[in-house]
């Protein structure tokens, strides 16, 4: 059976679901063919159902039990609502792994889609280490963490990266034995350390023993339990070892027939997130330009406009909000301290139960950093705090017109509101670091 497109997007998640939706408000005929799961990583097989659970404790909504007892009908709820969401306005789903035919055919089943323009978002996958193989039932991904099935009663997670330690905060709250192993000298690399130290503290106030400074070499299953050997020869052990470190990948089948260059690890695309043919981009995780879920939705989008409006792709990569979702949160934009070694520049800081708001709710933790340059432009916001992540997104739009310190002084802020926060580290900067 052959269908002809507009569009062919080979991968359902964010990167693709958003594409699709743009394209097809506009008009255009699409197609996502999905070999698995619509939502992919960030909403099927990671980052929301994580976020589902964690809001589940940061919003007191009942006990475990309860949270374990839906979590496989909420799953399935992420799948219907994904489908619907696309086929309520015409998208067309195909289940199954699409193969490049030609530079404008995809073979999936026993059908042949055609289309002006083919869409690359098959994402990664996470893969074993050497000396640690995932079998998927000992030695866990993300795929099999999120699932919440026969819990363990403890847990080695390799990797204190951010899905480590949002894992680590999840299986701590659901009463297990959490150890967190981490190479380098601090968990959640990349982090300025004062934004890090309250997730730790929270961490080990629950009981996770973080070991840092060290590498896990090898780990084997004896006694119904996995033995994880690190490189100092010390061993840690656990019903399950969760594996959050290295990911590959997933390239289409049948890419060798079509002159797209690639590289190990990515796809490689121009500026634009065109492949070296013309017709054919790749978006999301697929291109390695930044694995996060936001870059993915956003390139989706311009891609989109891309195609609908000839429009050329412009990304601000240094002004990218982030968000750690842990208990408590980490959230912000911009530049941090660890990015600025050599450079002068200045911090202010608000604790939020030093403001109004803070003290109507009788908060006790959390704190916002701003960090200024010598002329008082803003270098980086950065908060922690509990849902902190949902005050940080559409500061962006303003972080990227140069924002300074007058702008923040001359603005109105709704009274009293946490995000007065921002206002009073303004006025707490200091001398200069």
């Amino acid at each position: 059976m052959a269908r002809e497109y507009d569009v062919v997007i080979l991968g359902g998640g964010v990167a693709g679901y958003y594409c699709a939706k743009a394209l097809r408000k506009e008009g255009k005929s699409v197609a996502i063919i999905e070999r698995d799961s619509l939502g992919g990583t960030a909403i099927r097989w990671g980052a929301v159902p994580v976020k589902r659970a964690l809001d589940f404790f940061k919003e007191n909504k009942g006990n475990i039990e309860e949270l374990l007892n839906r979590w496989q009908d909420d799953l399935a709820e992420l799948g219907r609502r994904t489908k619907s969401s696309l086929s309520s306005i015409g998208v067309d789903v195909y289940y199954g792994e699409g193969e490049l035919v030609d530079s404008h055919a995809v073979k999936v089943g026993g059908s042949i889609l055609t289309s002006g323009y083919i869409i690359i978002a098959t994402g990664t996958e996470a893969i074993s280490i050497d000396g640690i193989p995932v079998d998927r039932e000992w030695i866990i991904t993300h795929r099999e963490a999120v699932e919440l099935k026969d819990i363990p009663k403890s847990l080695v997670i390799l990797g204190g990266n951010v899905e480590g330690i949002e894992f680590a905060s999840l299986y701590s709250q659901l009463g297990v034995n959490v150890t967190v192993i981490e190479k380098e000298n601090s968990i959640l690399p990349g982090y300025d350390g004062d934004l890090a130290y309250p997730i730790e503290k929270k961490l080990m106030d629950k009981g996770v023993k973080i070991v840092k400074g060290k590498s896990a070499i090898k780990a084997y299953v004896e006694n119904s339990n996995v033995k994880v050997i690190l490189d100092d020869e010390s061993i840690m052990e656990g019903e399950k070892v969760l594996v959050t470190l290295l990911r590959k990948p997933n390239f289409p089948k049948g890419i060798e027939r079509l002159n797209i260059r690639y590289s190990e690890s990515k796809i490689l695309v121009d500026s634009n997130l065109k492949t070296s043919v013309d017709n054919i981009f790749a978006i999301g995780d697929i291109n390695g330009i930044m694995g996060l879920g936001n870059v993915a939705i956003n390139q989706g989008l311009q891609v989109a406009e891309y195609i609908l409006n000839g429009r050329n792709i412009s990304m601000n990569y240094e002004s990218l909000p982030r968000a750690v979702f842990t208990l408590p949160e980490i959230a912000g934009i911009g530049r941090q301290e660890e990015d600025l070694r050599g450079v002068s520049y200045k911090v202010g800081y608000c604790n939020f139960k030093d403001t109004w708001r803070g003290w109507s709710r009788d908060l006790d933790e959390g704190f916002v950093k701003v960090i200024v340059d010598e002329g008082q432009n803003v270098l980086g916001i950065w908060m922690v705090g509990n849902m902190v992540s949902e005050y940080i997104g559409m500061i962006s739009p303003l972080f990227n017109n140069n924002l300074t310190l007058d702008h923040i002084k001359s603005n109105l802020i709704i009274h009293p509101t946490l995000t007065e926060s921002i206002l009073e580290a303004v006025l707490n900067i200091n001398n200069g670091r």
